[in-house]
This record gives C-alpha cells, structure tokens and sequence, in this order.
C-alpha cells in the first residue's frame, strides 16, 4: 500500500511573508449564521508555493495554462543537510558536483522528465526562526541549474525561499538568474518545501503538486499542496 506525505506548509495569520503576513477576517459565523466563512488577503507566493513562467519571463506560461500532468511525476529529493544545514554558512551557491555527488551515494538516477527536490536542512527554520530562514539559505548555482535543465527536470524544488539568493534582487529589475534560466525553459520552480520532506529524502517516489488553479494575469504563481507518494 503506498504511503502519501505532505511536502507543504499550511499557512495563517502567524506565517512570515517579505511581503506581510496573510489577513484573514470572519464574514459569517456559525452563531449568527450556521455556517462559517472567512475572506483572506496575502501574497500568491506565501508558503510552499509554485512558480509558474510568467514569474519571471516577459511572453512565459501564466499557472492556468500549465496542465497538470506537466507538474505530476517521478521524483528524486537530495538531502544535502551536511554542507547547508543552519550550522553551516549562509548564502552560498549548490554546485552540479554535489548534487551528481548525492545521487551517486545513494545509487539514484535523475532521468529526462524528473523533478528534483533539494534539501538544505533549514527547513526546520521557516516555523521556528522564519526571520533568519529568509535572510539565510543556500540554493542552487548557476552550474547547477544547468546541470538541471541538462538532464530534462520539469520541476525543481526547494526547502528556501527563493530558488535564487537574496543578492539578485539588490536592484530592479532583478536579476534573478535561477527563475529566469529555469523557468526561461518550463522548468517549473517550487519554493518552500517543507513538512514531511525528511520522510523522503535520497528516495525516488512520485510528486504530486496541487496548486491553487489563479488565472489570468495574475497567475504568476500560487500556493500548493505537495504530496508525495511512496
């Protein structure tokens, strides 16, 4: 019997966004009602959440326009703690040789049409220390994108905030050479990977992102339910 994770974070009125912390305010009660309902304000990109190319990429696909079957698939996740966990320093590119590195040590393969997850260990952070998980992380270099869009991936996740790191974004326009390269070829980008990620670490199983179907031009991304099955 297969076993389902949740690779995503729920989100309230306590979780930390750049941007603001989501609002939520009661319209109906079940007192006065017999039911309850609620409107909520926050950013598309808050929690674990999905990045479609029109992100980043002046003509890329809005999130509406991305099938879902382009999202659901094999998976491999790389647990790559031991060099950029919290304890180690922040801010520093994941080269191609550590993630071909990890794969090899743990006999898995990454073939054309995978998605890849990586896992720097701050996770943990983003519920205990969401200031610091923020301002600190670790994501993949410009050579390991590459390496990435190389082998065929149709989507990369992560367990930080961003696929690019927080210099890329000093001056506007941004940089953000990750989202552009990556997302530039269809290579979809989930940020914030979390919950029961260590569940499924240096471990292939299937992925199933469900994102919240926004449309139009305001589809640049949107929250997801990741699951994973083993």
């Amino acid at each position: 019997m297969a076993s389902y994770y949740d690779l995503s974070y729920g989100f309230d009125e306590d979780c930390f966004h750049p941007f603001g912390f989501p609002f939520f305010r009661n319209v109906q009660h079940f007192a006065s009602h017999g039911c309850r309902h609620a409107f909520a304000t926050f950013s598309l990109h808050t929690a674990t959440h999905i990045d479609a190319p029109w992100h980043m990429v002046r003509d890329g696909r809005r999130l509406d326009q991305v099938p879902l079957q382009e999202l659901i698939g094999r998976a491999v996740a790389l647990d790559l703690s031991e060099h950029y966990g919290p304890e180690t320093p922040p801010s520093r590119g994941i080269s191609a040789e550590q993630l071909q590195a990890r794969l090899e040590k743990n006999n898995l393969s990454l073939e054309a049409g995978d998605a890849l997850i990586v896992y720097t260990g701050r996770a943990p952070l983003f519920l205990s220390d969401p200031s610091r998980y923020y301002e600190e992380y670790c994501t993949l270099d410009e050579g390991a994108s590459q390496w990435a869009a190389d082998r065929g991936v149709r989507l990369i996740g992560i367990d930080a905030p961003d696929i690019d790191l927080r210099t890329e974004y000093t001056e506007q326009p941004f940089r953000a050479g990750n989202h552009r390269f990556l997302l530039g070829r269809g290579i979809y980008i989930i940020e914030n990977v979390g919950g029961e990620i260590t569940r499924v670490l240096d471990k292939s199983f299937e992925l199933i992102p469900a994102p919240l179907k926004v449309q139009g031009e305001f589809a640049s991304g949107a929250p997801v339910r990741l699951i994973g099955r083993l």
